[in-house]
C-alpha cells in the first residue's frame, strides 16, 4: 500500500502521488523553448532576453514552475527535514524527461557546492538527484569534472550583468579530467534543483564550450518566473 506524498490518500503501486495531486502540480506548460523560463500563457518561441542575449547553453529543461507545493517539497528535501523528497521529485522529473522526448546527453554533471556547505549538508542535492536520473535514464554522472572555488554571494538584487560577473570565478571546470573522459563528452548535461536567473548555468557552459565541449544543456526540477520574489508561497 503506498501514500501520497501530498494528501497522504492511496496511490497506485509505486506511484509517490495520487492522480488528482499529480495533475495539481505546477506544470511548466508554457515556456521559453531556450532558457525555460515559466509564462502564464501558451508560448511558442524564445523569450527576450534569450534574443538579446543569446545563453551559452543550448537549452533548459524544467518540467515544474517554483511554485507551490513543490518549491516547498525542494526546501524540505535540500534542508535535511525530508531528504527523501529529493528521491520522489528525481523519480518524477526521470518520467517527465522521456515523455518530452527530450535528447540525452553523453553525461550529467551536477552543479557542485562549496565543499565546505556540503560538508556542512552532508550532500549536495544537486548530485542526489543527478545519481537517480542518471540511473533512470542510463546515462553516466560525473561529480569531479567542475569545483565551486568561492561562494559568489547573494545575486537575487543584481543585474544579470553583474550577476554573470558575480560567479564568473565561482566555478572550475577540471580541463584534464575532461579531456581524459573516454569516449570524449560532446554533449554534457549540467543538472541543478532549481534554475532562479540561468546565470550559473550560462557561466558554466560557457567554460564547458571552451573547453571542447559541443553543446551544454541545463536541467532542473524547477524553473523561477519573473515573480517569484513578489508572490510567496504558503506552507506545506
Amino acid at each position: 500500500m503506498f501514500f501520497c506524498l501530498l494528501c497522504h490518500g492511496l496511490t497506485p503501486p509505486q506511484q509517490d502521488l495520487c492522480p488528482a495531486c499529480r495533475r495539481d502540480l505546477p506544470w511548466n506548460q508554457h515556456h521559453c523553448e531556450r532558457c525555460a523560463e515559466p509564462w502564464p500563457t501558451p508560448f511558442h518561441g524564445l523569450c527576450q532576453l534569450c534574443v538579446a542575449d543569446e545563453p551559452f547553453y543550448d537549452q533548459c529543461f524544467a518540467p515544474f514552475r517554483y511554485d507551490f507545493p513543490v518549491d516547498q517539497l525542494i526546501l524540505q528535501g535540500k534542508g535535511g527535514k525530508r531528504a527523501e523528497l529529493l528521491y520522489a521529485l528525481g523519480r518524477l522529473m526521470a518520467e517527465a524527461l522521456l515523455q518530452q522526448d527530450v535528447v540525452l546527453p553523453d553525461a550529467i554533471v551536477p552543479v557542485p557546492m562549496h565543499p565546505q556547505k556540503q560538508n556542512k549538508r552532508g550532500y549536495n542535492q544537486a548530485g542526489v538527484l543527478a545519481q537517480l536520473i542518471g540511473r533512470r535514464l542510463g546515462i553516466p554522472v560525473h561529480h569531479d569534472l567542475v569545483l565551486k572555488v568561492r561562494e559568489p554571494g547573494d545575486q537575487k538584487n543584481l543585474s544579470r550583468s553583474g550577476r554573470q560577473h558575480n560567479i564568473s570565478r565561482a566555478f572550475r571546470v577540471q580541463r584534464n579530467r575532461l579531456r581524459a573522459c573516454q569516449p570524449p563528452l560532446r554533449h554534457i548535461v549540467l543538472l541543478d534543483d532549481v534554475i532562479t536567473t540561468g546565470s550559473t548555468i550560462n557561466q558554466l557552459s560557457r567554460q564547458l564550450r571552451s573547453s571542447g565541449v559541443e553543446r551544454v544543456d541545463g536541467w532542473a526540477l524547477a524553473r523561477t518566473g519573473k515573480d517569484i520574489y513578489t508572490q510567496p508561497s504558503s506552507p506545506l
